[in-house]
């Protein structure tokens, strides 16, 4: 099934506009999946990302401002 019956949409303007809608609704996709393994775990992916960023510097410690600088989401406080 493509963007197309997903979205119940057709027509677009253009190849770009077609393609930002389907990252768009990809990222959706990808969220809610992902929210749902977070769930089972009792964490947010803001902490995931931590723990990622952590893993990877193992064993050298990081700062609060290195492990900000280092995450995904920067509307995200450490």
């Amino acid at each position: 099934m493509g963007i197309d019956q997903d979205i119940h949409q057709t027509k677009f303007r253009n190849e770009y506009q077609k393609a930002s809608v389907n990252l768009l609704y990809t990222y959706g996709w990808i969220t809610e999946r992902t929210k749902e393994v977070f769930a089972a775990e009792d964490i947010t992916p803001q902490q995931f990302n931590i723990l990622r960023i952590l893993r990877g510097s193992h064993p050298q410690p990081l700062s609060t401002l290195q492990i900000r600088e280092r995450m995904l989401d920067k509307m995200s406080d450490t």
